[in-house]
């Protein structure tokens, strides 16, 4: 079968991830390097693995992960970084068939510390909890950034997702808890949801110190009715919610400012 693709006019090569253009067909992990590799490094590379496995693209080896992104660094000289590796999906054009290679993708650039408190609105869109998609970090992340654009026109500074049921899920980059009478919550994986590298070391934290915690599906006006949310994330670690759409909180939590203090010190923050 006779193809031409090309870009600008101009044919492309064979081994442009051109799938991961037409498809979303690829996987990724961002995380802060602070002059090192991030204490749960291994939990992104063991996630990327799994997600290229479920979309079949050929996993290159965790060795040649790591060299790429320590080669990209030490070109950078960036002591404090923002750091993105995508695997990306090579192979021909049939979206069906299999991808057969793979490229690495690198994003090096200066970190910026996030807010302290963010204000966020409820996203207009629905996630599926039943979409495999969401248990996977994917490139395709439209509906992400539709839900970002959303959120920001409207003044807020992010949007947390609801699913089909009303279920609370997940914010755009991030995973969301919050608290109730010193006890901390947050939503299930079965919910629809990417489980955070930062949410796993949070729940940790919880348990090694006997707070009370709870996975489970919870709705909005449970949300709305606690008495501290904050989101998490390999990048900000945990940032304050101030308000969902017109609910304001009062972010005072003694129970917050310890977990706050065990993830700093696993991340190697404090």
């Amino acid at each position: 079968m006779k193809e031409i693709i090309q870009i600008d006019g101009k044919p492309i090569s064979d081994k442009l991830a051109y799938r991961s253009i037409f498809y979303g067909e690829g996987v990724f992990e961002t995380f802060r390097w602070k002059s090192k590799l991030p204490n749960y490094f291994n939990r992104h590379i063991e996630r990327i693995q799994n997600g290229a496995k479920s979309l079949g693209i050929p996993y290159p080896s965790n060795e040649i992960i790591r060299n790429a992104i320590l080669k990209g660094l030490l070109e950078a000289g960036i002591l404090d970084a923002y750091v993105k590796i995508a695997l990306l999906s090579v192979g021909n054009s049939v979206y069906y068939e299999d991808p057969s290679d793979y490229s690495i993708l690198i994003v090096i650039r200066e970190y910026e510390r996030p807010k302290s408190v963010v204000d966020t609105t409820v996203s207009s869109y629905r996630r599926n909890s039943s979409s495999p998609v969401l248990r996977i970090k994917s490139l395709n992340y439209l509906e992400n950034i539709l839900a970002k654009r959303e959120a920001i026109s409207s003044g807020y500074d992010g949007a947390l997702f609801l699913n089909e049921k009303g279920e609370v899920t997940e914010g755009t980059v991030s995973n969301v808890f919050f608290i109730r009478d010193d006890v901390l919550f947050t939503p299930a994986p079965e919910c629809g949801l990417l489980k955070g590298v930062v949410r796993g070391v949070v729940i940790e934290v919880a348990k090694e110190n006997g707070f009370g915690m709870k996975e489970g599906r919870f709705d909005l006006s449970i949300l709305k009715t606690s008495d501290v949310i904050f989101l998490t994330n390999s990048l900000m670690g945990a940032v304050l919610v101030s308000s969902v759409d017109d609910r304001r909180f009062s972010n005072n939590s003694k129970l917050f400012e310890k977990i706050e203090t065990g993830l700093l010190e696993k991340l190697g923050w404090d």
